[in-house]
């Protein structure tokens, strides 16, 4: 049987739904710690969430490497995430994003498994690949990070955020590579064949679609209207809108609970371009990550499982509510997803909640 680590990227479905080339596609990403079992059960309570309007519903699975390594793929990937702002973009950036968009064109003509490790097929397209200026990733295959050992090393300190970047990932996106390259990979498969797209992620999965939109963006060039065609719902977001390329940002709802302390961490870390200021944030989160730990382990108000309603909570029922009218409504006529587009939700307790958390 597969490890959680080997099904990184791969995809996932509920056995009850196979998809079936539908005019909907859900595509569905987790977030941190979170296993490939739970994601199973994720997409199962989203299959039961869109019944009113029937979806190809799809997992990208977002495997984990325990919490502390699932951070540090977080904050590299906002990292990565605040170099794409207009207002930062470089040449080096540029053409290392253009790298990205390369990838997807020659990933985009393959007829991929399920169970692929895209990482091992770009592997294999590279001795005919124009693409490559920057080495191979020294960790292409065991991207495995521990917070500690990435402060100890002595030449971090000296190193830029390129640098980094390149020594840790090569050609491929900072963060989570895997998942990140096969979510573009659906999402361009989805608009080939003219589906309408959802793309539903939860937490680090947001920072993941982020990416993955960005690349999408290049590889469209000066064509917008690819963004048209998706929607792209959040849950626990650990994002800004600012993360996003501009002409998504009209098509994305994100959800959030007023007690989810994780999302509201993560969402507000700003200015990750600066080296410095990452190592900073690094060492503020290794400070808090057990009581973050807790927080995401214990079901907590981060949890997939408040969002998505199986909590029994009062208002994981409402978050869930609220994502099944996102996915069910048109986005084009209803006056509820009208009111609602380009916005963070903040979703509240019950009076009967609060009452018994006090």
């Amino acid at each position: 049987m597969a490890t959680e680590q080997q099904r990184d990227g791969h995809l996932i479905f509920y056995p009850a739904n196979l998809p079936s080339g539908r005019e909907k596609l859900l595509l569905h990403v987790n977030g941190v710690t979170s296993s490939y079992e739970n994601q199973q059960r994720d997409v199962e309570a989203l299959v039961w969430l869109s019944l009113e309007r029937p979806f190809d519903v799809i997992g990208i699975h977002n495997g984990t490497e325990g919490f502390r390594a699932d951070l540090l793929e977080s904050l590299l990937g906002k990292a990565e995430l605040f170099r794409l702002w207009p207002e930062h973009l470089t040449p080096d950036t540029q053409n290392r994003l253009q790298g990205y968009a390369d990838l997807l064109d020659r990933l985009s003509s393959l007829e991929l498994s399920p169970d692929a490790d895209i990482l091992q097929v770009v592997e294999g397209l590279r001795p005919s690949s124009p693409l490559t200026t920057t080495t191979p990733a020294k960790n292409s295959f065991n991207l495995l990070f521990d917070l500690e050992l990435i402060r100890r090393l002595p030449f971090v300190q000296k190193m830029g955020w390129t640098e980094f970047e390149a020594y840790f990932y090569g050609a491929y996106p900072a963060g989570a590579p895997r998942p990140t390259l096969r979510l573009a990979c659906e999402i361009l498969k989805g608009i080939q064949t003219g589906a309408e797209i959802f793309v539903v992620a939860h937490s680090q999965g947001m920072i993941i679609a982020a990416i993955a939109f960005h690349i999408l963006q290049k590889f469209f060039g000066s064509y917008t209207g690819w963004a048209n065609k998706i929607h792209f719902i959040g849950y626990g977001p650990v994002i800004l809108f600012a993360d996003l390329p501009p002409a998504l940002r009209i098509q994305t709802v994100m959800v959030q609970h007023r007690h989810d302390l994780v999302a509201e961490s993560l969402s507000n870390i700003r200015n990750l371009g600066i080296w410095n200021n990452l190592q900073t944030q690094i060492k503020n989160v290794l400070e808090n990550s057990d009581n973050l730990f807790r927080s995401i382990n214990n079901d907590s108000h981060h949890s997939a499982t408040l969002y998505l309603g199986m909590t029994g909570l009062p208002s994981g029922e409402r978050c869930a509510k609220l994502i099944s009218l996102l996915i069910t409504e048109n986005w084009q006529t209803s006056p509820f997803i009208q009111a609602l587009r380009g916005s963070r939700i903040i979703v509240e307790e019950s009076a009967e909640e609060l009452a018994m958390s006090g």
